[in-house]
């Protein structure tokens, strides 16, 4: 107990000795640094998320960023090219092979958007794979038991109405871009065939304004229904042909076709669904097709106007294109094409618009593109080991390692639309 007592007074001097020393200490030492004020103000920044939305949105897209894109782009085609005249279809990086798969549309497909970049951006290699494309689509096409000649894909049984719409548009390409240098023998051999495929297209027309998706070549009978990415590339070749190729006899067909398809496309297809699907297919065939339209000034030119510039709005605020996470260079070539309408009209706010909008997709989907101009932007593309040959193929999505054909040809075209409405020489 008296030991206790004793203790007591013993420790609690300690601990306040103890104390007075750590106080000393704290007291002694140098102050903690205030947080850089530089430090404060970038890091604040950075917490905001639109911060990271702007840094994407301010890749540079420039007419040097296009044309590097489009080259690089050539060179994949040129180096996918199969010696029958059609394309490697899909590729996988990843995998490093190219897979088993193949599509007669998308095919077709192919050798019209490299026919648009022979039309504007001319070389012998790439005229040279032009026309042993074509000549692909020639030796596929044999006459038919009703009476019309089309091109049977190899291993198909059928011929998609939108296949011959294409391979229609690369010949018109063709001709545009090359006929000056074609022979006389070259510009009739062409002029044949071309008229050869609008027969047959004439003879795949319903009444209702559309065309019939297909024809059993066996079966010697035509789909009763119709495609809306079919009918908006049919629409786009009577077009082109009538206003480049002197087929003047299409214009009363398109002027009442073109309405038809209008209304069923735009308010029909929202009546049921305001996202359709339908709308979505016919959208960029269906705006490249109604800027032919406008700019011929057909009969009821403002009507097939206002529809062009109705899809671009929809494409763009209720079906939200640059929310989308696959490749959308098709919805580019849609909403440049409703451009062309807003240029025609003098509506220079909507092309603002609607070029803002062009802007941002492609200075995205140009970093998807391997050995791209802009591939730096890709962190997937930073460590993905490609090889050589694979340059210039651009990806279906931002890190699929996938590169299809059809994907190269939206892009490519969009890319050319975008050079020459937004760079012009």
């Amino acid at each position: 107990m008296q030991l206790d007592t004793w203790l007591r007074p013993l420790i609690l001097l300690m601990i306040l000795a103890f104390g007075s020393s750590a106080a000393e200490t704290k007291k002694n030492a140098a102050p903690t640094p205030a947080p850089r004020v530089d430090f404060s103000r970038k890091i604040h920044l950075r917490s905001q998320e639109q911060y990271w939305l702007n840094k994407v949105q301010q890749r540079p897209l420039t007419r040097k960023i296009l044309t590097q894109s489009i080259e690089l782009a050539r060179a994949y085609y040129l180096n996918h090219q199969n010696p029958e005249g059609n394309f490697v279809y899909l590729r996988d990086l990843i995998a490093d092979r190219a897979k088993e798969d193949d599509s007669q549309i998308r095919q077709a497909g192919a050798i019209w958007g490299l026919s648009c970049l022979n039309r504007d951006r001319h070389t012998d290699a790439t005229r040279h794979a032009i026309v042993r494309g074509i000549d692909f689509w020639f030796r596929c096409s044999q006459p038919l038991k009703c009476g019309l000649i089309g091109p049977v894909y190899p291993g198909d049984d059928e011929i998609k109405t939108g296949t011959v719409a294409l391979v229609s548009l690369a010949i018109i390409e063709l001709w545009r871009g090359q006929e000056e240098y074609l022979t006389g023998l070259g510009r009739g051999l062409y002029s044949a065939w071309l008229d050869t495929y609008l027969t047959y297209l004439q003879g795949m027309e319903m009444d209702n304004g559309s065309w019939a998706s297909s024809y059993a070549v066996t079966a010697n009978q035509r789909d009763g229904t119709s495609s809306p990415y079919y009918d908006g590339e049919t629409l786009l070749a009577y077009c082109k042909a009538a206003r480049y190729m002197d087929h003047k006899e299409l214009i009363p067909k398109i002027e009442r076709i073109a309405p038809l398809l209008a209304e069923r496309y735009t308010i029909q297809a929202w009546r049921s669904d305001p996202d359709s699907d339908d709308c979505k297919g016919f959208f960029q065939w269906g705006c490249m097709a109604f800027a032919e339209y406008v700019e011929a000034d057909w009969e009821h030119a403002d009507l097939v106007g206002d529809a062009a510039l109705a899809l671009a709005w929809w494409q763009i605020h209720l079906h939200e294109v640059e929310t989308r996470r696959g490749n959308t260079g098709y919805a580019v070539e849609g909403l440049l094409g409703a451009y062309r309408v807003a240029r025609a009209r003098g509506d220079h706010a909507a092309m603002q618009s609607i070029r803002q909008v062009c802007e941002r997709l492609l200075s995205k989907l140009i970093s998807w593109q391997i050995g791209g101009p802009l591939a730096r932007y890709n962190p997937f593309l930073r460590t993905l080991r490609t090889p050589e040959d694979a340059k210039g193929g651009i990806m279906s999505t931002q890190n699929s390692g996938l590169i299809r054909i059809d994907i190269v040809q939206h892009q490519v075209h969009a890319m050319l639309m975008a050079l020459k409405l937004f760079y012009p020489e």
